[in-house]
């Protein structure tokens, strides 16, 4: 199966200017060329390691649209 568009946000809490903000897009990787199903599962893997220490909340969302939509 293929992807059309794979977004993946990391959300948490970031401090802007000395203040504390909760639910703020920490890191973004947006793929809007597309990709292989069986290739997400590696690049997961690949961005979890890379942002483990900052991550708390995860979620993963995978939306089917039906083509005549």
């Amino acid at each position: 199966m293929y992807v059309d568009k794979l977004e993946i946000l990391s959300m948490g809490t970031k401090y802007i200017k000395n203040k504390k903000k909760k639910n703020q897009v920490i890191n973004h990787h947006c793929c809007t060329d597309g990709i292989i199903l069986k290739k997400i599962i590696p690049l997961i893997d690949a961005y979890d390691d890379a942002h483990h220490e900052n991550v708390r909340d995860v979620e993963i969302t995978v939306k089917f649209i039906h083509p005549s939509e």
